[in-house]
């Protein structure tokens, strides 16, 4: 029997048994694929998490994790954590430790991070402007290239951010913002962000507002409770939910801006001196504030993730072993069933090598479908590892 011949014979036998071979293949692949896949998907995460540590030299922010600090500023996690004093950013920036880039990244537009920053932020991240133009006043926004591709957003057009509690009863309504420009593409956590400057994200909180005009008792009466305080907002008063050229100058903030918060501060020493001293003030336990170094707080994470990926390894090596066991004896029964097959085969001249090596082709074509498949699938999470790993821990 001739090699074409028994080519030939395997592909009919196994076209002849559809749902037989589907099953083997797609149960052979996904064996394959698993324990691969894993470690991609891993190994990119890590590339990826440390990539953006690398770029952030140190964090400032108030005491507690420091995995939750690193998450929530460098990939915008929605964590509960305390706020900064605008006011440590202000003495961050005059003791002159290197540029100091503050954060507020506590609310959002759906499931995208409103991130109010200053210029520095776009510097530190590379981040430049494909469309359109960059922040220029009070209320503007850009936005990352995947948000706009995914929603359909252009210059011009306007997000909404959403409110904390529909049941807010202190008045601090959303805030519509007006997007000037698209950011590059990036395969960072910013593609998926909205960029305002701080005070537009003071304004979302309930800090700062702008009002129709109203007269000086009204005016009083309105923004001042019965012992005299300030409110942060009264819903007495018609608030605007947009900044536009027309009521711009009617947006005020009330108080020391000393106390509105932040969530964080970058800081990017300009040499190993800097750094050091740094890292040295804020040994001090009186000190409010905590420092990380972000390249650490990802090392631990990673070791983390490394421990989940022993553990997985050996449970898809188990599962791996198992469906390996029931392919071979799906095999096994299929040849069990076709001995007549076999025997005719053998009738019309056909040697016990050339029928091994026909069961031997099916067997095969299986493998090497299966392995087709898997790499297939091995090849595609490669590629999505950082979009998906953004969408998982954003």
């Amino acid at each position: 029997m001739r090699f074409v011949s028994i080519g030939y014979l395997s592909w009919k036998a196994l076209r002849h048994r559809p749902f037989r071979s589907i099953l083997l293949v797609g149960t052979i692949a996904l064996t394959l694929y698993f324990p691969r896949a894993l470690q991609e998907f891993i190994s990119r995460s890590e590339e990826v998490l440390s990539a953006r540590a690398r770029s952030t030299p140190l964090l400032v922010g108030p005491r507690g994790s420091s995995i939750d600090l690193t998450l929530n500023t460098l990939y915008f996690t929605p964590q509960e954590l305390p706020s900064l004093d605008y006011s440590s950013y202000q003495s961050l920036s005059q003791r002159k430790l290197g540029t100091a880039v503050p954060i507020h990244s506590r609310f959002r537009s759906g499931e995208s991070p409103i991130i109010g920053t200053s210029l520095e932020y776009f510097k530190l991240r590379g981040l430049s402007v494909d469309a359109g133009r960059s922040i220029t006043r009070l209320g503007d926004c850009v936005v990352g290239a995947r948000l706009a591709q995914n929603q359909k957003l252009k210059p011009g057009d306007t997000i909404t951010s959403s409110p904390e509690n529909i049941f807010d009863l202190a008045g601090v309504y959303p805030l519509r913002m007006r997007i000037t420009g698209i950011l590059a593409p990036t395969r960072t956590p910013d593609d998926d962000a909205i960029f305002v400057d701080l005070k537009t994200t003071w304004i979302i909180e309930g800090l700062a507002h702008g009002h129709e005009k109203l007269s000086q008792s009204e005016t009083m009466s309105s923004l001042r409770d019965s012992s005299g305080s300030l409110l942060r907002a009264n819903a007495a008063v018609v608030e605007f939910n947009e900044v536009t050229e027309t009521n711009i100058g009617d947006f005020h903030f009330h108080g020391d801006l000393g106390k509105y918060p932040i969530s964080s501060v970058i800081l990017v020493p300009d040499d190993p001196k800097q750094r050091a001293l740094a890292l040295a003030f804020y040994e001090d336990p009186k000190i409010l504030e905590q420092i990380v170094v972000p390249s650490l707080a990802v090392d631990h994470l990673a070791g983390t993730l490394f421990a989940t990926q022993r553990l997985a390894y050996v449970a898809f090596t188990l599962l791996g072993i198992a469906a390996l066991a029931l392919a071979m004896m799906v095999f096994l029964l299929s040849f069990r069933l076709r001995e007549r097959e076999m025997r005719t085969y053998a009738r019309i001249g056909a040697t016990k090598f050339a029928i091994l090596c026909l069961q031997g082709a099916e067997v095969a074509v299986i493998a090497v479908a299966a392995a087709i498949l898997a790499q297939t699938g091995i090849i595609l999470t490669r590629s999505v590892a950082p979009e998906l790993l953004s969408r998982l821990i954003s």
